[in-house]
């Protein structure tokens, strides 16, 4: 007896779409946005001490780099993603196409990890509007 399969869930990056590419440089433009518009609005309206700014800049940046990280396990779970491809990817196939785009996610996540941890320097480190 055959058991009838049940549909397949929609997912957010499905596999083959170039979302995997530019979810995480986006993560990483909207925390620099949303962590420079905090602080302008802030210092506008309130001015003086930026503590409670550092806190909010810290937990943004935080969920940031989570969310990347999660990226990053799907460039290399679903994707295949490495660090370091040691031979070239000259095929014209599903696989060395997967392959790429897994490779250049992980590596973009990465990039995208360091630039947020950058936007999050100077929110902890100046201390007044």
């Amino acid at each position: 007896m055959k058991h009838p399969t049940r549909p397949r869930a929609p997912r957010l990056i499905d596999d083959g779409s170039l979302w995997i590419v530019i979810a995480a440089p986006s993560i990483w433009a909207a925390h620099f946005l949303i962590s420079y518009w905090v602080a302008a609005i802030w210092c506008a309206k309130i001015g003086g001490s930026l503590l409670d700014v550092r806190w909010i800049i810290a937990a943004l940046g935080l969920a940031s780099i989570a969310l990347i990280g999660l990226l990053a396990l799907v460039a290399v779970r679903r994707y295949g993603g490495t660090l370091i491809i040691f031979e070239e990817i000259t095929e014209d196939s599903r696989p060395a196409r997967e392959r790429f785009m897994g490779h250049v996610s992980l590596l973009l996540c990465i990039l995208s990890a360091v630039a947020v941890g950058f936007t999050v320097i100077p929110g902890l480190v100046m201390q007044t509007c």
